[in-house]
């Protein structure tokens, strides 16, 4: 695959954010890569006609600020790669590394030994 520029970068940013989130959502966006009708390209040109094709007062911007799966943005591009954004969760679990609990800023170096 090539490398990714200007619009379908942007795409490809949304894309990586979901398949951060939603397991097997990488499997399912890479096999579609292959096919050059689903690449990162048209999948920005997908996004832009839905926000023309929503625009209010000649504004079709939405960021995207972390995972939402309810931000439009995001469901759009799940939605042309057919990623189901049902039983996402928004924080990813961590491990303890063999302790029952660990607060979020304590690291147990021994514990990685």
């Amino acid at each position: 695959m090539n490398k990714a520029e200007g619009t379908a970068r942007a795409a490809g940013g949304v894309a990586l954010l979901i398949a951060e989130h939603v397991p097997g959502a990488a499997d399912i966006i890479a096999a579609d890569l292959e096919n050059a009708d689903m690449s990162l390209g048209t999948a920005y040109k997908a996004l832009e006609d839905y926000a023309r094709k929503h625009a209010k007062g000649y504004c079709f911007a939405c960021p995207v600020v972390g995972f939402d799966p309810e931000n439009e943005v995001i469901r759009c591009i799940a939605d042309f790669y057919k990623v189901p954004l049902d039983g996402t969760a928004a924080e990813p679990e961590t491990q303890t590394l063999g302790q029952e609990t660990q607060q979020a800023d304590e690291l147990d170096l021994m514990s990685l030994l």
